[in-house]
């Protein structure tokens, strides 16, 4: 379900600076964010995910290995009553004195951490994969903020943290809305009113307007350069 709220449409227009109330990079990212969730765009990491699931799931796959081979070796020693006992009875399996069991229940308890951090692993991989990519509108308008007169908010490697569009995913819903998109695009500029700064009077150097919801009824934004 699309949120509720009053500034549901957002955008982005540069404008002459004005004194910075906030320590740009980190500080006035995390600003911007703030101030409205649709520019709540961060990276998947896709690749490092799907490998770190894979690394798991052989990991997983050498333990299941062992576990199998300590079964077929007691599965011969059939005159190893301490093995036959232990494989049965749960008494017999928790001893601290029988040394097989010993074997047994610590590459168990080595299981059960790995499959524990696997299973989790999977479930949090099925959220992401189920969040949706911000809309090009969108994800134009936050890059052209991320990269403003050529200087990039962020610096060193960061300056391509936003290269990979396809690794890329908005945590606010998406608006989908064919006559919404069409009114975003074309009638935006009608309903623009100034958006009120923060209580430090911060702008990010930039001036933000909202649209009411007398304007609009779903959640959009976008940027207009100067």
């Amino acid at each position: 379900m699309l949120r509720n709220r009053q500034d549901v449409v957002i955008e982005l227009e540069a404008s002459s600076p004005s004194p910075a109330t906030r320590l740009e990079g980190y500080p006035s990212f995390a600003q911007f964010i703030a101030q409205d969730g649709d520019a709540a765009i961060y990276r998947k990491y896709g690749h490092l995910s799907a490998r770190n699931l894979l690394y798991l799931q052989s990991e997983l796959h050498e333990l299941e290995e062992q576990l199998q081979q300590l079964d077929r070796e007691d599965v011969k020693d059939v005159n190893n009553e301490e093995a036959q006992k232990a494989a049965r009875e749960w008494r017999y399996f928790s001893d601290t004195e029988n040394g097989r069991s010993c074997h047994h229940r610590a590459l168990q308890e080595r299981i059960k951490t790995k499959l524990k951090e696997y299973h989790e692993a999977m479930l949090l991989e099925n959220q992401v994969l189920a969040l949706s990519a911000p809309t090009s509108r969108t994800l134009k308008a936050f890059k052209r903020w991320f990269i403003r007169d050529s200087v990039p908010v962020l610096w060193g490697r960061d300056i391509k943290l936003y290269d990979n569009d396809r690794d890329l995913v908005a945590l606010a819903p998406v608006d989908t809305d064919r006559l919404n998109i069409l009114l975003q695009n074309h009638l935006g500029w009608l309903f623009r009113e100034s958006r009120p700064r923060d209580k430090e009077g911060y702008n990010s150097s930039n001036e933000l307007f909202y649209y009411g919801n007398n304007g609009f009824s779903k959640p959009a934004w976008w940027y207009r350069s100067s």
